[in-house]
């Protein structure tokens, strides 16, 4: 896949600036155009039905707003900060232009349905993990709205990178996480391009029962059709956090600058419940990861 318009949501928190500077890393390679978006929430959409006694809906309304009204400031200052740092260029007319362009949008209304509207006509999505001390679970619950919503790849980085590890995000080595699922599939055609530029590849195959139906190396013919070698390796059989911990485990044991993903394949309730891989690469995830579902 060509990368040649990249959407980064900000939500007027901590991790909009790495969110920038990792979709200004990937677009500097491919002259690509960097689109932020931040949704202004509907108060009243955020504002609960049932008011508590003695509590008066519109007290509740105002304080929405306030909250809305300070996460959209935030967003728009740190896009600002942030593109004069870069000297990133401000142009959000489509164009085949070289170099990396860029341009703010600020919408009100739903956000879980305006970032899958968005989400779905962009090449990839860049998201920061969510900082536990930062509306984490907002984030998190945003980063599952634009898998499932919009259907594109999405890049999630840890809210805390090196510079140096952002310029590097493309030099590999790469990690597939890869049990022969249609969102695996998925991410990993999404990620040719970046998957190409990397030196060295490894898979690591997920058994998920006693016949291996999709094995590694299906994969590894698959890549090497398009110019890319990859060694093959084994991980434990899906059984959620433990799984995760093991990739991780081999990604930072490999240098690994990118584990690429399938994200729920075993569905959304499941890992709720259960526990899952992409709820905790989502939570805990060092390294950046890209996934699709």
């Amino acid at each position: 896949m060509t990368i040649r318009h990249i959407l980064v949501p900000l939500f007027g928190y901590d991790g909009d600036r790495v969110s920038l500077d990792a979709a200004l890393a990937i677009a500097k390679r491919h002259d690509a155009h960097v689109a932020a978006l931040h949704v202004e929430t509907d108060p009243l959409e955020q504002t609960p039905l049932m008011v508590d006694v003695g509590v008066a809906i519109t007290e509740l309304v105002e304080a929405a707003e306030r909250h809305a009204t300070q996460r959209a400031k935030a967003a728009a200052a740190v896009f600002e900060e942030w593109q004069q740092a870069s000297g990133t260029r401000v142009d959000g007319e489509a164009s085949l232009r070289p170099g990396v362009s860029t341009a703010f949008t600020n919408i009100k209304g739903n956000e879980e349905d305006l970032l899958a509207r968005f989400g779905r006509l962009t090449d990839l999505v860049v998201l920061a993990r969510p900082q536990k001390n930062q509306a984490a679970d907002l984030i998190a619950v945003r980063i599952e709205d634009v898998l499932f919503g919009a259907g594109r790849p999405v890049l999630l980085v840890p809210n805390q990178i090196s510079a140096e590890a952002l310029a590097g995000l493309e030099k590999g080595p790469a990690l597939i996480a890869w049990n022969g699922s249609i969102e695996a599939t998925r991410a990993v055609t999404a990620g040719l391009d970046l998957i190409k530029a990397m030196g060295k590849v490894r898979v690591l195959s997920i058994k998920e029962g006693k016949k291996d139906m999709h094995p590694a190396t299906d994969l590894t013919h698959f890549l090497a059709w398009h110019g890319i070698a990859a060694t093959v390796g084994e991980a434990p059989q899906d059984v959620g956090k433990a799984t995760a911990e093991h990739f991780l485990a081999a990604a930072r044991e490999a240098g690994a600058t990118l584990v690429v993903m399938g994200a729920y394949s075993h569905g959304r309730l499941r890992q709720l419940v259960l526990g899952g891989v992409t709820s905790h690469m989502i939570d805990a995830a060092d390294i950046p990861v890209l996934m699709a579902h």
